[in-house]
């Protein structure tokens, strides 16, 4: 499926989330399982936006397991 993601969110954060999904994308080509996590600083200045386009879009799943306020999600 393709899908696009419109962001808005302050300029320092851009780099931490972009490398975030290169992450996700190095390990998938690799065939590497790790989990990779970006800081989410809602007290200080990490208040991103999205906005999903596309209608086919099935619904956002819920994480599987939580630790110390950590949210895991896995599609198994």
């Amino acid at each position: 499926m393709k899908f696009n993601v419109e962001v808005d969110m302050e300029d320092r954060w851009v780099p931490h989330f972009l490398g975030m999904l290169k992450a996700m994308e190095t390990y998938g080509k690799i065939g590497s399982s790790r989990n990779v996590a970006i800081y989410v600083d809602g007290d200080g200045d990490f208040h991103p936006k999205f906005q999903f386009d596309g209608s086919e879009l099935p619904k956002p799943a819920h994480p599987y397991d939580e630790k110390d306020g950590d949210l895991i999600f896995d599609a198994g």
